[in-house]
Parts: structure tokens; C-alpha cells; sequence
């Protein structure tokens, strides 16, 4: 068993680290090569995609491990059944995803490309469900890797060879849709259905729409800001807008990771005054969180050379909005937080409730921030993730006291 954590462990780092590594490359190249005004339209039209698709999944990957890690055995009906559920949603997201995108200006084959490519690469979760339900995550963690790789060579060929950039987003959706046929047909052939096809269809709804929804909350925090910023940016400005709030939030996932250590803390807690310890002990990562914008900020200067050098001149106020923005991470961390907690203690639905309610306010922010203030963008984004995070900790508090 030992041995088996520290396989897994390894193949899962080195995962994380290779998806890290790829994406961040295939966003410099795109960055460099087309420009600041396309990679902020690929920006902008990605972020709205995910909302959309993250809703459309249900976190039916995240069901389908859970009811074969309860049960320890394969069901036909159950992989069928998800990815049925998965395909009707996004045929139901098209519906809503043309109008919204052609309202909100995004460039609409790019914007529902997207959108297929993000509910394909749920697919190939659901299927690799199978693995991680029994332990083995590195049979899933190989396939990942394998597709990672295999697409950032092929993108990294068509932007030598001059392709399009929507050209590279159909390579994208095709690898995807390639390893979604991989993931499933490695599935071993040893189904027992004991339920019928209506109750299985029924279980993962009903589990579904429930785990979605802090799903569908972390995302609002992570991608709700670049697309409001395509609501009063095009062009370059758009560009180095969107690639100082993807700085915010690639530093942001990897403080936010270390934050997976709250559910078993949670899980011990036999009391209120058990969570309250726990609460008060993680104030200390939220002040701590400020190291990073201030580091950031004393920094900025050798920071500005840097992404000159690699993105090219187009982005040279990148360091600049950055050195601003970072100071939102903190408030993101402590929402984070806020999550996690009514996560793990049951308050999925309020606290959702609270960050739909913040994420309408900070529409209002970017409005009135846009039509009154001084360096609108930076303000806005930060104004937001501070309301978002007051008003979460509110629900957390008026839920569990």
C-alpha cells in the first residue's frame, strides 16, 4: 500500500507539473506570436467557456469516482449514463452559449470550440474515474501526461508553421476527443449493472447538481474576472489585461492546492470550537498570502524585463497591472477557505447562493468603477474578490452559527 502511495504520488506531481509547465509554455508562444489583441480574445472567450461548461459537467467525473470508490465495481450503465448527461448539457449550453457570446462580443466559432474541447476532457475524467475509484492513479495520471505532451508538440508546430490560432484549437478539441475514445475503450469489459438504467440516470443527476455547485463557485472566483474585463477591453489592452489576472490566478491555484489538507482536519472536528480553532489557525495563511504582492510589488522592475523578453514588447505593462492585482490573491485564498469549509460541512447550497449574489455585485463594481474611477481595471478586480470574500465569509458563519 505504501508503495502504491508513493507511485501515485509520484506520477501525480509529475502530472501537475507537466500540465503546469505545457500550458504555461502554449500561452507564452500564443502571447508571442499572435499578439496581445488575439491571445486577449482567446483569453476572454476560454474563461467564458469554462462558466458555461463547468455548469454543463455537473462534476459528473467527480460522482462517477465517488460511486465506484462506494460500490468497488464497474458499471456499464453508469459510464454510459454520464457521458449521455454530459453530451445532452452541452447541446442545452449551445443553446444559451450563441446569444451570450455574441452579447458579450467574444468571437463566437473560438467560444464554442472551447466549449467542446472542456466537455470532452470531462469525458476522459469520467472514463478514468474507473482507475482513480480503485486507487490507481497511475494509469490516469500516464494517459494525462501522454495527451499533455502530444498536444503541446502539435500546437507548438502549427504556430511555427504559421497555422491559425483557431487552427490550434481544433487540434485541441481533436486530441481530446482522441483520448476520451483512449480513456474509455481501456476500460476493462467486466461490467455489473445491478441497478436500472432510470436509477442510475436518476443517482447521478441528483448527486451532480449538488457537487457542481462549489464547482460552479471556484470557477466564478477564477474566471468571472477576465470576462468581465472583455466587456470594457478589446485589443492589446484586453491582452495584458488578461495575462496579469492569468499571473493571479496561476499563483492562486498553487497556494489554493496546499489548502486540500483542510477536509480530513474538518473531518476530525467534533465541535464548534474544533472548527473555530481550525479557522483562526488558517488566518495565519491568509496574512501570510500578502508576502506575495508585496514581493511582487518591490520586484516589478526586473519582473517588466522578464515578460518583455518572452511575451515581446506588446506586453510590457503586464508587471505593471500585476504588481496591482496580486493584491486580490489574499481575499482569494480566505474565499477559498470559505468554500472549503461549507463544503466539507454541508452549506454547498448557501454559500453558492452567496457567490452568484457576489458575482452580480461585481458586475455592478466594473460598471460604476468603469464610469467614476481611476484605473478601473485594477480596482474592479480587486473590489470584487474583496466583496466575494466578505460575503462568503458572512454565509459561512450565518450557515454554521
Amino acid at each position: 500500500m505504501i508503495n502504491n502511495w508513493k507511485k501515485n504520488t509520484i506520477y501525480i506531481s509529475l502530472m501537475q507539473f507537466i500540465l503546469l509547465s505545457v500550458n504555461f509554455f502554449l500561452i507564452t508562444i500564443i502571447s508571442r506570436v499572435y499578439g496581445a489583441e488575439m491571445y486577449g480574445e482567446y483569453a476572454s472567450s476560454k474563461s467564458l467557456s469554462v462558466l458555461i461548461g463547468t455548469a454543463a459537467v455537473m462534476s459528473l467525473a467527480l460522482v462517477v469516482t465517488k460511486f465506484l470508490a462506494q460500490k468497488n465495481k464497474s458499471s456499464k450503465l453508469m459510464f454510459q449514463n454520464a457521458y449521455a448527461l454530459i453530451l445532452r448539457n452541452l447541446l442545452i449550453s449551445l443553446i444559451f452559449l450563441i446569444p451570450l457570446t455574441l452579447f458579450l462580443k467574444r468571437d463566437l466559432p473560438m467560444t464554442i470550440l472551447f466549449l467542446v474541447g472542456f466537455v470532452f476532457n470531462e469525458m476522459i475524467h469520467v472514463a478514468l474515474a474507473y482507475f482513480q475509484a480503485k486507487g490507481d492513479f497511475v494509469t490516469s495520471s500516464k494517459q494525462i501526461i501522454l495527451r499533455t505532451i502530444i498536444y503541446g508538440l502539435g500546437a507548438w508546430i502549427l504556430v511555427i508553421q504559421g497555422f491559425s490560432i483557431l487552427s490550434l484549437i481544433i487540434f485541441q478539441v481533436i486530441t481530446l476527443v482522441t483520448f476520451f475514445a483512449i480513456a474509455h475503450f481501456s476500460i476493462p469489459k467486466n461490467d455489473i449493472d445491478e441497478n436500472s438504467n432510470t436509477t442510475v440516470k436518476n443517482n447521478l443527476q441528483a448527486s451532480g447538481k449538488k457537487m457542481v455547485l462549489t464547482t460552479f463557485s471556484s470557477a466564478l472566483i477564477s474566471e468571472l474576472d477576465i470576462v468581465l474585463l472583455g466587456l470594457f477591453y478589446s485589443g492589446a489592452t484586453l491582452g495584458v489585461l488578461a495575462w496579469s489576472r492569468r499571473i493571479l490566478e496561476i499563483i492562486f491555484q498553487l497556494v489554493a492546492a496546499s489548502l486540500d489538507i483542510l477536509f480530513p482536519e474538518l473531518s476530525k472536528a467534533k465541535n464548534k470550537d474544533d472548527v473555530t480553532k481550525i479557522r483562526i489557525k488558517l488566518r495565519r495563511v491568509f496574512l501570510l498570502s500578502f508576502i506575495i504582492p508585496i514581493a511582487f510589488f518591490f520586484f516589478r522592475g526586473i519582473a517588466s524585463e522578464l515578460f518583455i523578453s518572452l511575451l515581446g514588447t506588446d506586453f510590457s505593462e503586464v508587471s505593471t497591472y500585476t504588481s496591482w492585482i496580486l493584491f486580490a490573491l489574499p481575499v482569494m485564498v480566505w474565499s477559498r477557505i470559505n468554500i472549503i469549509f461549507s463544503r466539507a460541512l454541508n452549506f454547498e447550497i448557501n454559500i453558492t447562493k452567496s457567490i452568484l449574489f457576489g458575482s452580480v455585485v461585481s458586475i455592478g463594481i466594473y460598471y460604476f468603477m468603469h464610469s467614476f474611477g481611476s484605473n478601473p481595471a485594477m480596482l474592479s478586480i480587486i473590489l470584487s474578490q474583496i466583496f466575494i470574500g466578505v460575503i462568503t465569509t458572512y454565509s459561512f458563519k450565518r450557515s454554521y452559527e
